[in-house]
C-alpha cells in the first residue's frame, strides 16, 4: 500500500492555497470590530494573495480531477478527456467534482469581482469551508461514515484558522505598518486561534489515526501510512514548540519592541513551515491508503495522541 505521489502533488497546491484563503478570509473576519487599523484595511492587504491563489485552486481542481479520471480508467490524461462526462455522472468522485469545479470557479470570480471588502472575505470563507467539505466527502473518511467525515472537516478547518491567523497578521505586518494598538490585539487574537486550533487537531488527529491505523503499533511502524504520519508528528512537534515558545513567552511581553520583531519572525516561520511541510506531508497521507488491510505482528499496543490530515 504505497502512498499515490502524483495524486500529492496535484493536491497538495490546491489544499495550501484553499486553507490559506480560507484561514486568510477567516482572521479577517475575526478582526471585525476592532478600531485600531480595521479588518478593510486588513482584507486591502491580503487581497493580492487572494487574487494570486484563487486561480490556483481552481486550476488545480481541474488537473486532480483529470487524474482521477485517467487513474480510473487506466488511461492517459488525453484519453480521458473524452471519460470525463461518464465519471461526472456514474461515479462518487464525479458527483462531488460537479459541485466542486463550479464553487472553485465561484472562489476566483469572489477574488476578482469588484465587490465590498466587508463582502469578499465573508464569500471566500464560506466558499472555502464548501470546497473542504466536499474535499472531505473525497477522503478515505468517506469509507468511515458522517462522523469520519465531520471529523475530517473539522481537522481540515482547523489547519486553515491556524495558518491563515499566522500568515494574515505576518503579511498586515509586513505590508501596511498597523499601529501598535492592533499587532498587540491581533497577536493575542492569533495566540488564541492557534491555541483552540491544536487541541482540536490532537482530538480529531487522534480519532482519524485510529481508524486508519487501528491500535496496532506494527501498522504505525512498518507501514507507509505509518510511517508518513510519524514524519508529520515529528515536524508537527516542532511547529507546536514554536508556537508554545510564542505564546507563553513572548506574547505576554509583546509590547516590548525586541520580542515584537522576536515574535513576528517566529510567526512567519511557523506559518511557512506549517504552510509547506505539514501540509505537503498531510497531503501524501491523505493520499496513502490507510494500513488496516497490512498483516499484524505485535497485536494491540497503546498508541501516542497522533495527529492526521
Amino acid at each position: 500500500m504505497t502512498p499515490d505521489v502524483d495524486r500529492a502533488l496535484l493536491a497538495w497546491p490546491l489544499m495550501a492555497s484553499l486553507i490559506t484563503i480560507f484561514g486568510t478570509a477567516g482572521f479577517v473576519l475575526l478582526s471585525t470590530g476592532q478600531r485600531a487599523f480595521g479588518f478593510r484595511a486588513a482584507a486591502a492587504c491580503l487581497l493580492l494573495l487572494w487574487r494570486v491563489l484563487a486561480p490556483v485552486v481552481f486550476l488545480a481542481s481541474l488537473l486532480v480531477f483529470l487524474n482521477l479520471t485517467s487513474d480510473m480508467a487506466g488511461v492517459s490524461w488525453t484519453s480521458a478527456i473524452d471519460l470525463v462526462p461518464e465519471v461526472l455522472t456514474e461515479t462518487h468522485a464525479g458527483h462531488v467534482f460537479e459541485w466542486l469545479l463550479p464553487i472553485a470557479l465561484a472562489f476566483v470570480l469572489t477574488a476578482y469581482v469588484p465587490l465590498p471588502k466587508s463582502i469578499r472575505p465573508l464569500g471566500l470563507f464560506a466558499l472555502g469551508g464548501v470546497q473542504m467539505l466536499l474535499m472531505a466527502l473525497l477522503s478515505h473518511a468517506i469509507d468511515k461514515g458522517p462522523l469520519a467525515i465531520a471529523i475530517y472537516f473539522l481537522h481540515e478547518t482547523s489547519v486553515g484558522l491556524w495558518v491563515g491567523a499566522l500568515l494574515a497578521v505576518s503579511l498586515v505586518t509586513r505590508s501596511a505598518g498597523p499601529d501598535d494598538i492592533w499587532v498587540g490585539h491581533a497577536i493575542r487574537r492569533v495566540s488564541t486561534v492557534a491555541f483552540w486550533s491544536v487541541i482540536v487537531l490532537v482530538i480529531t488527529g487522534t480519532y482519524t489515526a485510529y481508524t486508519g491505523l487501528g491500535l496496532d503499533a506494527y501498522r504505525l511502524l512498518y507501514s507507509a501510512y505509518g510511517r508518513t504520519l510519524i514524519a508529520k508528528i515529528i515536524v508537527f512537534a516542532g511547529v507546536l514548540a514554536i508556537g508554545a515558545y510564542n505564546r507563553y513567552w513572548l506574547v505576554p511581553e509583546v509590547h516590548d519592541l525586541p520580542a515584537r520583531n522576536a515574535l513576528l519572525r517566529n510567526v512567519w516561520v511557523e506559518s511557512v513551515t506549517l504552510l509547506i511541510a505539514v501540509t505537503g506531508l498531510a497531503t501524501l497521507l491523505a493520499n496513502t491508503p490507510p494500513a488496516h488491510g497490512m498483516p499484524s505482528h505485535t497485536g494491540h499496543a497503546m498508541m501516542a495522541m497522533i495527529m492526521v490530515w
